[in-house]
């Protein structure tokens, strides 16, 4: 039998050890752990095992490791099964069953849940399409500052879909989600500026948002700048 609080410090020597890229210690010491029925541990070694931290890559123990943090309540544990059947890693492709666990972490706050749980309600996927349900999930991840769900606001502001047509709105929520590093989101507001639309024409400063995605490597940015570059080369020779 473990002597009180010898199961933490068994989590502890387990953090201690991944952290020092010390993963055998680590896997060693969250089974332990895990074992004695520390959700974390389980969640961990499931962690390890989809992204092959210092094990071989195996989505179906992953899996395994997922579901038994979820049967301890553990809400990100949850989210992670939502992932693995939505992409069909260590289980067979299954957006219903991806709705599934998203819900079940949405409803306990979790904003990447609620991002991707309104993403499958946007497209249809997995669950009927309902852009008012989408726009909902959508909202409640952009209060807890969830990049992505602030950008597909704009989207949808952009589209007109679950929400009434607002460029000026989109441009706003672009440029939250732009200054955060989002790279799609400075695509997307390079644009804006570009064409003028939902703000004053400015090709400064959609060169400055292009500039920033192409930096993270967007082709469509890159394009972009060289397409600006050539035009304003043919007009400088056009003024010689």
């Amino acid at each position: 039998m473990l002597a009180q609080g010898e199961a933490p410090m068994t989590f502890e020597a387990g953090a201690k050890a991944f952290h020092a890229a010390d993963f055998d210690t680590a896997l060693t010491e969250w089974t332990k752990s895990a074992g004695d029925g520390d959700a974390e541990a389980c969640y961990n070694i499931g962690l390890m095992y989809a992204n092959g931290s210092g094990v071989e890559r195996d989505f179906e123990n992953a899996v395994e490791w997922f579901q038994k943090a979820v049967e301890q309540g553990h809400q990100e544990a949850e989210y992670s099964l939502g992932v693995m059947h939505q992409v069909g890693f260590g289980v067979e492709e299954d957006a219903a069953e991806a709705a599934y666990w998203y819900t079940r972490a949405a409803e306990k706050g979790s904003a990447q849940a609620q991002c991707n749980l309104a993403g499958l309600y946007e497209t249809g996927t997995g669950v009927t399409r309902d852009y008012l349900k989408a726009v909902e999930l959508y909202s409640l991840s952009a209060q807890s500052g969830y990049v992505v769900a602030i950008f597909n606001l704009g989207v949808m502001c952009e589209n007109g879909t679950g929400l009434e047509r607002d460029l000026s709105r989109a441009a706003k929520f672009y440029e939250i989600a732009a200054d955060s590093g989002l790279m799609a989101a400075q695509y997307n507001l390079g644009v804006l500026y570009a064409m003028g639309n939902g703000v004053d024409a400015d090709l400064v400063r959609a060169r400055e948002f292009f500039q920033k995605a192409a930096d993270q490597g967007h082709e469509l940015a890159v394009e972009n700048l060289r397409t600006m570059e050539e035009a304003e080369q043919a007009g400088s020779a056009d003024e010689k």
